[in-house]
């Protein structure tokens, strides 16, 4: 099994539409039509949830001409949370078919199907051509990923020529990761975690200007502890994140993002 199958085999859970649907319903709402924010987070997979979909966004100026990618799309909920709140024009790529086949079953039921569209794929060889998008965003996904040179080069081709890249991940600050499992990965064969460095080495190798950097590890640690509380997302185990708090709280990882553009 190469790396890619046991990655997309790691969120392959199984019913996964039928369980966000099931969200939709204990909130009251229609499971055949209804709102981004009717999933309650259920869709947005990473530290901070919708709150921080909409700092990144905001960040790397999206606005309702813009025409965005958002690399390893998983349920779709950042896509959709993009496109209606800014109004955006939005293509998801993700790994996992099982996720894709969500994403769009559900940017069908919440009416975004115009604005959002997702493709099944690696983001190591995106299937559009040059200068196709103004945004490029990678959420909680370069943990899964070795080759992270080969991703930034992908966005780099793809984005037009002053085009902006986050880039919001699990980073490495010092010391060993473990135990395992943690959200992305059961052990450490599919976790490929690097420190803000070589993020940013690999991005200016790609030809972008590093622009901002930020960590926001206190609200990643209240995020955690809340989602621990509460249940946690739907289909991420307890385990994994109470795994990740032990991590953040020892300094050993933490949420950071990093906002370059194509000069």
């Amino acid at each position: 099994m190469s790396t890619e199958e046991a990655v997309a085999a790691h969120y392959s859970r199984g019913n996964i539409l039928e369980r966000l649907l099931d969200v939709v319903k204990k909130s009251g709402g229609n499971p055949a039509h209804f709102a981004p924010a009717d999933l309650q987070n259920a869709d947005q997979l990473h530290i901070g949830g919708a709150a921080s979909t909409t700092r990144v966004a905001t960040r790397a100026g999206i606005n309702a001409g813009s025409h965005v990618i958002d690399l390893g799309s998983g349920l779709g909920g950042v896509s959709r949370h993009v496109a209606h709140d800014f109004r955006a024009t939005v293509q998801g790529v993700d790994l996992t078919p099982e996720f894709v086949e969500a994403a769009r079953s559900i940017t069908e039921c919440t009416g975004l199907s115009d604005h959002v569209t997702f493709s099944q794929g690696s983001i190591l060889a995106l299937p559009f051509d040059e200068d196709s998008f103004d945004v490029a965003l990678m959420f909680h996904v370069g943990m899964n990923i070795q080759d992270k040179d080969r991703v930034f080069a992908e966005a780099a081709r793809v984005l037009r020529s002053g085009g902006i890249f986050a880039v919001y991940d699990i980073m490495l600050l010092g010391g060993d990761i473990e135990p395992y499992p943690l959200p992305w990965a059961a052990t450490p064969d599919t976790s490929f975690v690097q420190p803000p460095l070589a993020y940013t080495d690999a991005l200016a190798q790609a030809g972008f200007a590093v622009d901002h950097e930020a960590k926001p590890l206190a609200e990643g640690i209240e995020f955690l502890e809340r989602a621990l509380s509460s249940g946690g997302p739907v289909g991420v185990e307890a385990g994994a994140m109470a795994n990740l708090l032990t991590a953040f709280t020892s300094g050993i990882l933490a949420p950071v993002e990093i906002y370059s553009h194509l000069p």
